[in-house]
């Protein structure tokens, strides 16, 4: 179960509100599309949240993605944005002595306000051309050589005697960041501060009295403080792009700092775009906010919206080697798919995984995917009853929601059933029935409604759970259940349907 950050629900509001208004996010980066470069051919990446997670395996064109978003805006002249870069794609994605990049291309979609922009840059030949139409925003992009630490460079010792003592220009972190900084790694700063000079940007801390700087600081706080300060310095309505968001941190801290970056974005109207490999990170957001990239053994990139944690890191993660895998939408429909397979052939579950997938969009996808043989193994996606048929995926039967087929398919004799196993009186489970009955266009919620009518100690699961037992084996046509087994099962091989 997704752990969301208790700063969300405040975002999330306001999203949904004031997103097209001044008072909410008037300059948003909607979309990228990206030709012609590391094995990217047209396919669009959305974003659709203020704070978006990538994930993906290595080489899935995360990175590509962020770096293409960093070159989509020239940096606002304003005051307030000085410390701003424009970004060049030349600065991303260079020809080389090893590669020539030619006939590639970057695609926006951006909006201003209420109105939507679309345009592009393009390198034909040896130039790219299209830049000057670029719009103006604060763009800022912290790259993945942020988590190398000052002290693995070699001579890093002469460095810090000669070249940061003349230094440039330092910045102190305020009060506000620094807080940000101690919350996330959970220790209290006196100060902070960052010291710029022409070789490298070094942060300076002070913590119970003792000033020290990154060539004695740890990886995971010396990326934290460059991060602070780089999220201090950007002005209101800006991009901020951060190349694996986790870099050096333990999962508590990965937490802590997607809670402070969503609270921020909500706070100062920013943009946010992160690349992870980390569940920690991605069961902060909700779905709109998380998408995956996939390549399949063709090398066609996918992206996948909506993904659940599960669904990501069943795909970065190869572990588990069931023979058969089952993508579906929820975790209502991951037990009766289960026990679908338990009363008919349980030996079978040990050959196979039920994944959450996400909402039936994803389903789909990847339904899709693995009917073209665009992913490894044997894939099915199963879609709920209310879905119409797609390839490379089956329909669970009974031509509604799960919560629907099941709780509306229990007679009174089925409801008592399902008291009895759960230690509580016929009438309570009811008047429990009726609560939820009585909002019928909000199916997902009729478990918790059910749940509020009963002693506090019945978790809502077990209720869930014992009506998708007794509504299989008392009120389920048997036959109707073993054709969709067996359709679930039919890939698997040598698979014996029971008669």
């Amino acid at each position: 179960m997704a752990r969301l950050a208790k700063t969300l629900p405040k975002l999330t509001s306001d999203w949904a509100t004031e997103r097209n208004s001044s008072k909410g996010w008037p300059k948003f980066l909607d979309s990228v599309s990206v030709s012609g470069i590391r094995g990217w051919s047209g396919q669009k990446v959305e974003f659709r949240f203020p704070v978006v997670a990538i994930a993906g395996e290595n080489g899935a064109g995360k990175s590509t993605i962020l770096k293409a978003a960093a070159a989509s805006y020239s940096a606002d002249p304003s005051a307030a944005a000085t410390l701003a870069q424009t970004y060049s794609p030349d600065d991303f994605f260079p020809t080389t002595p090893w590669e020539v990049v030619s006939n590639a291309k970057l695609a926006y979609q951006a909006r201003q306000g209420t109105d939507t922009s679309i345009y592009a840059v393009g390198k034909v030949t040896s130039r790219w051309r299209g830049m000057p139409e670029r719009p103006k925003r604060p763009v800022f992009f912290l790259d993945i050589s942020r988590t190398q630490p000052i002290d693995t460079l070699i001579g890093y010792g002469r460095i810090a005697m000669t070249k940061m003592a003349d230094k440039n220009f330092s910045a102190l972190i305020d009060e506000e960041y620094l807080g940000v900084l101690s919350r996330v790694l959970d220790r209290t700063y006196d100060s902070g501060e960052i010291v710029q000079s022409s070789n490298k940007q070094v942060g300076v801390l002070s913590r119970d009295g003792r000033k020290y700087s990154n060539f004695h600081q740890g990886a995971g706080e010396d990326a934290t403080a460059d991060l602070v300060a780089l999220l201090q310095n950007a002005p209101r309505h800006s991009l901020v792009i951060i190349d694996e968001v986790e870099a050096s941190l333990h999962p508590r801290a990965q937490r802590r700092l997607m809670t402070e970056l969503i609270e921020l974005a909500q706070k100062n109207r920013l943009q946010i775009i992160v690349s992870t490999h980390s569940q920690y990170v991605l069961e902060q957001l909700p779905p709109e906010a998380r998408l995956v990239l996939t390549t399949d053994e063709q090398g066609i990139k996918e992206v996948i919206y909506g993904a659940t944690t599960e669904l990501a890191l069943s795909l970065m993660d190869d572990e588990a080697h069931p023979e058969l895998v089952l993508y579906c939408e929820d975790d209502k429909a991951e037990y009766l798919i289960h026990r679908f397979i338990a009363f008919t052939d349980p030996d079978s579950l040990s050959r196979l995984a039920v994944i959450i997938a996400g909402p039936a969009s994803s389903v789909k996808t990847l339904g899709l995917m693995a009917e073209q043989g665009r992913l490894p193994g044997l894939v099915t996606g199963v879609l709920d009853g209310d879905q119409s048929a797609s390839p490379g995926c089956t329909v669970m039967p009974g031509g509604a929601a799960p919560e629907r087929v099941v709780y509306e398919g229990l007679t009174t004799d089925g409801w008592r059933i399902v008291a009895e196993r759960l230690g509580v009186r016929e009438g309570d489970l009811a008047d429990g029935w009726e609560h939820a009955k009585r909002i019928p266009q909000k199916h997902h919620v009729w478990t918790e409604r059910i749940a509020e009518k009963l002693p506090a100690h019945i978790r809502k699961s077990r209720i869930w759970e014992s009506a998708c037992d007794v509504w299989i084996e008392d009120m389920l046509d048997e036959q109707i259940r073993k054709d969709f087994v067996g359709e679930l099962l039919s890939a698997l091989p040598s698979f014996s349907r029971n008669s």
